[in-house]
């Protein structure tokens, strides 16, 4: 077909015939534009029907037809409606969003607005009643496909969608290629799990024609139900399979994950990996998520790392579990940063590994993983008295003695023992996370002086440190009096103390070496911390 920018211009082309009829119909059909485009309603609907089925010496033009059709003043037209209902398919009705007029020419009696209505109402509605409703209304104006929808959805309306779609795939006007995406597409935009699942279940069991749409809709679909919901898929697997399949060889990367876990048999919390397979593949599953991890998508490394954990695994690997869980908590995955911070400090034998291990930890606790936060709090010692206390008793010290102060803020604030509060390189022993207490010169037993990592609990207690750092610091560089050495310091908070009557427990801990020792020794502090241990890595 011959076709104009403007399917107006086609209107006012010479006739080719050179026939009088042909002309006085040409110039018929102008006259009727005018009068349309001067807002005459009867030429207004006659024009856009013309352009809506292409008939009377007016072009096909599908838009420039529904431009006339829908236009606020044919808005009550029930003869509008039933022209757009009768002549575009289902979903080219629902792709323009003209169900409302779809809905009122059914309402009007079309027959074929009632059949494609009961087709879409028994792909999106949860009641069968709806898509009954609108079936038997056409099968008694005769149509013999609804007749044989309806049989089929008295038969299984356990799965309406199924039922009806299986007796429509002939029907004019109802493309199932074209019309299920549409559905599956408005349940996802729904964001309803429920009825994500319904909608999936129903035109995965009515063995719809097998296309990319389809394959991506419903790729995307179960993307969406992995953490939203219980499993409620009534499907064989097979089909699934076979869909996830057609999105990997067109580089889907969802699908790439999706398929990739299920074949390494790894289930999700609304999706069981049996409800995507029909079995396991572990070499194909890890290399599905591979190629899932390297575009990009951050969880298929934590599935990788449990697979090649498993020492029950055919790819068991620990080598390559632990770079692969390296990766997830680089790449941000809140689990792979609380399991991998768990597993440095369990084993952390320098307090380097230990800095390490409080790190990830640290990541994780910050993005409110409550077993992480769990974790960091029993590396620091408990001590006795109020805030409020210990804050008024800062604020007495810090008018004679303002270095004494910021060291019993620190010692508070991170557990810290007498010894470890009067020693400790508050400047260099800031770390992000919280503080190092270095190696004590004053303790001949090499393991009680060994240094010790403490996180910092609270988002306070590190600005506290940061605040107490930035005084040690500019009293430094305006050659400030110096604090003395450890001898000093102590004379002179017994002296403070005493002075004010405040008692030493509310800021220093008070523990046995051993206790102490545990903190600095991973294995130690693993056995100690063994219940919130074996949470964090089970989580």
């Amino acid at each position: 077909m011959l076709m104009a920018s403007n399917p107006h211009e086609l209107l006012f082309r010479p006739s080719r015939a050179g026939k009088n009829e042909d002309n006085d119909m040409r110039r018929q059909d102008i006259q009727l534009l005018a009068s349309a485009r001067q807002g005459d309603f009867e030429a207004r609907y006659e024009v856009g029907r013309r352009y809506l089925l292409g008939v009377e010496g007016f072009p096909l033009h599908s838009d420039t037809g529904l431009g006339y059709l829908t236009h606020p003043s044919l808005e009550p037209s029930e003869r509008a409606a039933r022209t757009i209902a009768d002549a575009l398919p289902l979903h080219e009705l629902v792709r323009r969003n003209l169900l409302p007029a779809l809905v009122k020419s059914a309402r009007a009696g079309s027959t074929a607005a009632q059949l494609k209505l009961g087709a879409w109402r028994a792909l999106t509605s949860a009641d069968p009643a709806e898509p009954m409703r609108w079936l038997d209304a056409a099968a008694a104006a005769g149509d013999t496909g609804a007749r044989a929808a309806v049989h089929a959805l008295r038969s299984r309306p356990s799965n309406a969608a199924a039922a009806v779609l299986g007796a429509l795939k002939a029907a004019p006007g109802i493309d199932l290629a074209r019309l299920v995406p549409q559905a599956l597409d408005a349940a996802i935009r729904s964001n309803d799990a429920m009825e994500i699942a319904r909608v999936l279940s129903g035109t995965l069991t009515a063995n719809s024609p097998v296309t990319p749409e389809l394959a991506d809709a419903v790729c995307t679909a179960l993307a969406r139900l992995e953490n939203d919901t219980e499993p409620r898929l009534s499907c064989e697997n097979s089909a699934v399979e076979s869909l996830l399949e057609d999105c990997v060889r067109r580089g889907n990367t969802t699908a790439e994950l999706l398929l990739g876990r299920a074949l390494s048999g790894v289930d999700t919390r609304g999706l069981p990996a049996s409800l995507l397979t029909t079995g396991q593949n572990l070499r194909r599953g890890a290399a599905l998520l591979l190629r899932a991890a390297d575009a990009g998508l951050t969880a298929a490394w934590m599935v990788l790392y449990r697979i090649h954990a498993d020492n029950r695994s055919s790819v068991s690997n620990p080598q390559m579990a632990r770079l692969f869980l390296e990766k997830a908590a680089l790449a941000g995955e809140l689990c792979a940063q609380r399991r991998l911070g768990a597993l440095i400090l369990r084993s952390a034998n320098t307090v380097h590994e230990s800095e390490q291990g409080i790190h990830w930890l640290h990541q994780a606790a910050r993005r409110q993983d409550a077993l992480a936060a769990q974790l960091l709090g029993s590396l620091v010692l408990p001590v006795a008295g109020s805030d409020a206390e210990a804050d008024a008793a800062i604020d007495a010290v810090r008018r004679e003695d303002p270095w004494l102060a910021c060291r019993l803020r620190t010692a508070r604030d991170f557990g810290l023992t007498k010894l470890e509060a009067m020693s400790v390189d508050i400047v260099a022993g800031l770390r992000p996370w919280g503080l190092v207490v270095g190696p004590n010169p004053s303790i001949a037993q090499a393991k009680l002086a060994a240094p010790r990592a403490i996180p910092a609990l609270r988002p306070q207690a590190f600005e506290n440190l940061r605040r107490s750092v930035v005084f040690f610091e500019q009293s430094r560089q305006d050659g400030a009096p110096i604090e003395g050495d450890r001898r000093k310091r102590t004379h002179r908070l017994r002296y403070c103390l005493e002075r004010s009557g405040i008692d030493e427990s509310l800021f220093f801990a008070k523990v046995r070496s051993t206790v102490l020792n545990s903190l600095r020794q991973g294995p130690k502090w693993a056995f100690h911390a063994q219940q919130p241990l074996r949470m964090a890595l089970a989580a």
